[in-house]
């Protein structure tokens, strides 16, 4: 009787140790597939979290490389608008320089023009008070023909005509007295002057070529002399100052 007793009270204990390994392995197994769903729902979120951060990282790249494409394109478009202006520019400032030329051509035209028209009309104020020599400077000397129109150049002739003899006239009696003063450059100038506005074939010439020569022979400017000499020779073969002139060239040449 004991002895049975004793065998139901050991099983017994057998269950109950059984259950409580039973409940501390269920418990365990429980906690583990706890901690695993734990872990495994962390590692998602942290996958998950990894693959936003990814798919951020992309997305900024791609909007980077957006972006400078873009900004490649625009800096192309600027710089083609930039290089079109810039043409615009020079062609601009080229037409401009053309257009200023142009005007600077006919401002100086202009001027041309009214310069020698106002010559005119102080020729022949200068004709108009007797004095011929200022007149025939003015119209020799100063004045270009080139600008002068039909009508002008009609009363430029008209002018010349009437004025240059008597000039001529004038300035070598102002060249023989500046001769006899000694005065060799202004008489060479007035001498020079005066067979100028000659028809070469006035009584004087001869004798304007002879003081003229002297004049330079007497300031030892014998280049001047033989020049003189030559062109007195040519326009003056019959002149009664043709001895006195080949003794002048003999005396420098020897």
């Amino acid at each position: 009787m004991n002895l049975k007793f004793i065998n139901n009270k050991e099983t017994k204990n057998e269950k109950k140790q059984i259950w409580m390994y039973a409940l501390i392995l269920f418990t365990g197994a429980f906690i583990v597939l706890l901690l695993t769903a734990y872990s495994q729902v962390k590692f998602q979120n942290n996958i998950s979290d990894y693959q936003n951060k990814l798919s951020y990282q992309e997305k900024a790249k791609i909007n980077a490389v957006t972006d400078f494409n873009s900004a490649v394109k625009e800096n192309k478009r600027l710089k083609s608008e930039l290089d079109a202006l810039r043409n615009k520019l020079v062609e601009s400032e080229a037409q401009l320089a053309s257009e200023e030329g142009k005007a600077t051509d006919i401002e100086t035209k202009y001027n041309n023009y009214t310069g020698a028209a106002d010559l005119l009309v102080k020729a022949q104020a200068a004709f108009i008070k007797g004095d011929y020599v200022s007149c025939a400077v003015t119209l020799k000397y100063d004045i270009n023909t080139t600008y002068l129109n039909a009508g002008t150049v009609k009363l430029y002739n008209e002018l010349a005509e009437e004025c240059y003899s008597k000039a001529s006239l004038l300035l070598y009696r102002e060249g023989y007295k500046e001769y006899k003063k000694k005065n060799y450059s202004t008489a060479i100038l007035n001498l020079t002057r005066s067979i100028e506005f000659s028809k070469k074939n006035e009584y004087y010439i001869d004798d304007a070529y002879y003081y003229m020569a002297n004049s330079f022979y007497k300031t030892t400017d014998f280049e001047g002399t033989k020049r003189i000499i030559g062109e007195f020779l040519i326009n003056c073969p019959k002149s009664s100052f043709t001895k006195d002139m080949k003794a002048l060239e003999r005396k420098i040449d020897g």
